[in-house]
């Protein structure tokens, strides 16, 4: 039965019962994420089945947070909020049909993305109305198209109207390796402001890695570190950094893009104003950067990556 939900109106009267399972496409700690083809008319969708710690509460952010973001280029875009057989929810989403960056990275070989290409994404992704609180390569999806899209909103937090302007919000969730240092406090509270400020933290370790091709807080070989080296990295450590120097090494622009994000302290860190007015967006020349882009997705999907 569908969930009243204030979404975009789709020509499909969209129904679990209409929809066949094609592959499985990933999993995470909040949900199964699945192809799926609507039996009528062929059309695919990725169909996200979830389950959560605290299901009311978690659902009704998620939901919100989607209705919110629907109609946004730069979000997946949800179809329809399903029940499914046990009451959990369902959520029909727009399929991307090239996977997540971390898919793409990975495909290549530790190779990261070019700067032509990685300026491209910059631009897609910061223009959000909500605070994901997990943003990372797993979670920014693409499309052959070369569109990049926020998915998985499972933590997010609403930071909409005027009395969200006065509420603090929980930050202490996410990955461990993209949380900014002032997650890492216990029970970590913060005003909407600071909650964008986490993810702007978030952003600049993704860039970092998809340049790089790795987490910039993985050690070579990629063990990763247990969560209070990783804490002590983070909290106390200086700031990762594009290098200036190396085979791959990074142009002021980007160098200036990352140090702007990756501010220890969340009131120096760069706004998201700020972010789509820096250099490094702003003087790519955009024909040859989305083309860049599209080339490099298309054949990282040609290749099988992400699935």
């Amino acid at each position: 039965m569908k969930q009243a939900l204030a979404l975009p109106a789709d020509d499909l009267d969209l129904r679990l019962s209409d929809l066949e399972q094609v592959c499985h496409l990933g999993e995470g700690a909040c949900g199964v994420v699945t192809k799926v083809r609507h039996r009528g008319t062929g059309t695919e969708f990725a169909l996200k089945t979830a389950h959560y710690a605290r299901p009311s509460r978690a659902a009704d952010e998620e939901a919100e947070a989607l209705r919110r973001s629907a109609g946004s280029p730069h979000v997946v875009r949800c179809h329809a909020v399903l029940s499914g057989a046990g009451g959990e929810p369902a959520y029909v989403l727009e399929l991307m049909d090239a996977g997540t960056l971390a898919g793409i990275v990975g495909r290549r070989g530790g190779r990261g993305i070019p700067e032509c290409a990685l300026a491209e994404v910059a631009a897609h992704v910061h223009s959000r109305g909500v605070a994901h609180l997990d943003l990372r390569p797993d979670n920014l999806l693409a499309n052959c198209r070369g569109d990049i899209k926020i998915g998985d909103f499972s933590v997010s937090r609403i930071l909409f109207g005027r009395t969200d302007a006065r509420r603090k919000v929980s930050v202490a969730v996410g990955s461990p390796m993209y949380l900014s240092p002032e997650r890492f406090e216990p029970d970590a509270h913060a005003e909407p402001r600071g909650a964008i400020a986490a993810d702007v933290w978030a952003f600049g370790v993704t860039v970092l890695e998809l340049f790089l091709g790795r987490c910039p807080f993985l050690p070579p070989g990629g063990v990763r570190p247990s969560f209070e080296k990783l804490r002590q990295a983070i909290c106390d450590g200086e700031p990762p950094s594009a290098p200036e120097r190396a085979a791959a090494s990074a142009s002021p622009e980007l160098r200036g893009f990352v140090a702007a994000c990756l501010q220890k302290d969340p009131r120096r860190r760069a706004t998201v104003a700020q972010l789509l007015a820096h250099p490094f967006v702003t003087r790519r020349h955009v024909d040859e950067s989305r083309r860049a882009l599209r080339e490099l997705i298309v054949e990282a999907r040609d290749a099988g990556v992400g699935r």
